[in-house]
């Protein structure tokens, strides 16, 4: 087999029992934080305080993933997964909760950014939308089952129980990178380099790209974590351990649909450029939310979140978008500041989502307030698209009028 297909295959399985472990606990924090005595502001800071510790950590793990070397951050990144993941399962207390969720966060941010590192060194650039397709489809597998799994484990076990199961799920994941995994070496004088990441962060079309993912994440973060499962409680009238298998099904249903766009989604950009397949992707997410607060019980929800699925599927490769400007000699800590951008999201969502939902609620329902907020929020984003440089395109029409151009990197 292809070494790099190969790497890439290993990567997916690791990330599939890891997004099954982070999918199983997905629709069950805000609820855990609130039985722990949690409002939705504080619920809402407990889901972010993962993304938190990733803003600060993802740009020196990016670095730490070029000098050591993906393998060996990824292996920290797992077991401290593991160990957090424990913490949270004997949590006391909502304080003792957020500490172990921001220990969880430092394992992820070593974790995701090797990752996302490891793959976009393997994947050549002309096949790289396909790759990370595959990579990101893994990744959908474990947000599809993991959400009814989860469901199950807390209606059976209670809110505590699927982050044991997490930790089990991060202990596969790191037997798989300890016996299957083999990456070069990291390179040991190698620094971390504030001058290119400078030229990153000034270069517009690098950062109108992070800024179009950290809109999508913002949206998953604030309404998907955030919100939903509070909405399915207040407006529709359920229990908390029902609001939280609800919310996980209704995730399943949401991330099985995106699998069927996610693929062709990396296929079109890496044959006619990234940026219609992902501006259109935020313009439609923008236009999808607002109808879940149509909606008045499972049945009515289900068609809703097929669509909003779809839709995010679009957005799937659209880190290839971030690596085909990125300097290829520093690819870690580029993806490091993809990453504490994106993060950036999945801390602004809840925090922004938990506040807007606490100071809206009407009657002890959520009101459609918050849904109106992430879809202006991802309007502009996705305007403000149009104007990034897309490499991938150029290639595109360079092929098309017969020429054999790859336009420079940044850097």
């Amino acid at each position: 087999m292809d070494p790099a297909k190969k790497t890439v295959l290993i990567l997916s399985l690791v990330v599939f029992f890891v997004m099954l472990g982070i999918a199983m606990i997905t629709p069950d924090i805000a609820q855990y934080g609130k039985a722990l005595g949690a409002d939705p502001l504080f619920a809402g800071i407990l889901v972010g305080a993962l993304p938190a510790a990733r803003v600060v950590l993802d740009m020196p793990a990016g670095a730490l993933g070029d000098r050591f070397g993906n393998s060996r951050m990824m292996k920290y990144g797992l077991a401290i997964i593991v160990v957090s993941s424990l913490g949270a399962f004997v949590a006391f207390s909502y304080w003792m909760l957020l500490a172990v969720r921001f220990l969880e966060g430092v394992g992820s941010a070593f974790y995701v950014t090797s990752s996302l590192a490891a793959l976009a060194k393997a994947a050549p650039a002309e096949k790289r939308g396909r790759y990370m397709g595959i990579y990101v489809n893994s990744l959908l597998l474990g947000q599809i089952f993991g959400p009814v799994v989860g469901g199950a484990v807390t209606v059976y076990g209670g809110l505590a129980a699927p982050f044991a199961a997490y930790a089990v799920c991060a202990a596969v994941g790191l037997v798989l990178v300890s016996a299957l995994l083999r990456l070069p070496e990291g390179d040991a004088e190698s620094r971390f380099d504030w001058a290119a990441t400078k030229r990153l962060v000034r270069d517009r079309s690098f950062l109108v790209v992070t800024l179009g993912v950290l809109a999508a994440f913002f949206a998953r973060g604030g309404v998907i974590t955030t919100v939903l499962p509070f909405f399915a409680q207040l407006n529709w009238g359920l229990e908390p351990k029902d609001a939280v298998a609800t919310t996980g099904l209704l995730i399943t249903v949401m991330a099985g649909s995106s699998l069927l766009t996610m693929y062709p989604s990396g296929l079109l950009a890496d044959r006619h450029g990234r940026k219609w397949t992902f501006v259109g992707s935020l313009v439609l997410m923008a236009v999808a939310l607002p109808f879940i607060y149509t909606t008045s019980d499972l049945v009515s929800a289900i068609p809703v979140m097929v669509a909003v699925g779809l839709i995010f599927g679009l957005t799937g490769p659209m880190a290839s978008w971030a690596t085909d400007l990125a300097p290829p000699n520093a690819m870690g800590m580029a993806m490091g500041v993809y990453r504490t951008i994106g993060d950036l999201g999945f801390l602004l969502g809840p925090l922004v989502m938990g506040a807007v939902l606490q100071v809206t609620l009407v009657g002890g329902r959520v009101s459609q307030t918050p849904f109106l907020v992430a879809s202006g929020w991802l309007l502009v984003t996705g305007l403000l698209l149009l104007t990034a440089r897309d490499p991938s395109g150029e290639r595109a029409r360079a092929r098309a009028r017969g020429l054999a151009v790859d336009p420079p990197r940044l850097g």
